[in-house]
């Protein structure tokens, strides 16, 4: 089990992470750059090594509430993992996708378009020029397969 100092180093090595003092010696780390509401990763870091790191998406670990799970005898592998998942997760808009993710699609000629994430809308992209855009994946995915373009 990795103490108060040596979880919280671990958590400053990772960057982007604000640590907040909060009541009883306790930290509360921020994430600032989170696409999502939820800003905290990771909440109740306590002198006595006990700490809740934001992770929602596990489905085997005993979360609380709001999505945490408690970290007090994880090892130093086991935190920095999780705590890189959560800041992946934490990078993703509440529809599960990281603006700019970007995907290739191709015809039977070979010919290319790109379908790009951004700004919670789906951009298709012939080269550098707009083709079209979709509120969602799906009708965007619809207008390929109807042009003849299938993932590359």
């Amino acid at each position: 089990m990795l103490n108060f100092e040596e979880k919280k180093a671990l958590i400053e090595s990772i960057g982007g992470f604000e640590l907040h003092e909060i009541s009883m010696d306790r930290v509360n780390v921020h994430y600032p750059a989170s696409k999502r509401d939820k800003k905290i990763i990771v909440k109740h870091l306590h002198p006595n090594g006990n700490a809740f790191i934001y992770a929602p998406f596990l489905e085997v670990e005993p979360l609380d509430k709001q999505g945490y799970v408690n970290v007090k005898d994880y090892s130093e592998n086991e935190i920095q993992v999780l705590l890189l998942e959560a800041k992946e997760y934490m990078d993703k808009d509440e529809s599960g996708y990281k603006e700019g993710l970007t995907k290739i699609y191709q015809d039977n000629n070979g010919d290319k378009l790109s379908l790009v994430y951004e700004n919670e809308m789906w951009v298709i992209y012939t080269g550098e020029n707009l083709e079209a855009v979709f509120p969602t994946i799906e009708g965007a995915e619809g207008y390929l397969l109807d042009e003849g373009f299938f993932k590359a």
